[in-house]
């Protein structure tokens, strides 16, 4: 079995009462809209709109926690408090350039597990 960085399966499937039918039902909402969800982020850090990344943070971290990304979860939840506060932006790009790479990860490592779930 795979070791994983960002996600973890078996809170994953925790997350989802313990049936794998509903976790292969899943993978694709976290793979397709969750993504679109992500850009959507990505839009509103390179506008530097701080109201739209509270929200789309906000938006995104419940899913980070059926992922099992509860590290990453914390950052979207440390991204949403500084835009609530009005934080500097450097310091918002830092924190979100951390997120994004473990986002992209936690979608390879995703995808990874999808295809074990044949």
């Amino acid at each position: 079995m795979s070791t994983y960085q960002i996600i973890n399966p078996t809170t994953m499937l925790a997350s989802m009462m313990g049936n794998i039918d509903v976790v292969k039902q899943m993978i694709p909402m976290y793979l397709g809209p969750g993504q679109d969800d992500f850009q959507a982020l990505v839009d509103a850090v390179h506008k530097e709109d701080l109201a739209e990344i509270k929200a789309k943070a906000h938006h995104i971290k419940p899913t980070m926690e059926y992922l099992g990304a509860t590290a990453l979860r914390l950052k979207f939840q440390e991204l949403e408090n500084l835009s609530k506060e009005g934080a500097n932006i450097v310091a918002i790009r830092t924190l979100f350039n951390e997120i994004e790479e473990d986002f992209g990860l936690a979608m390879q490592e995703l995808t990874s597990y999808q295809a074990t779930l044949v």
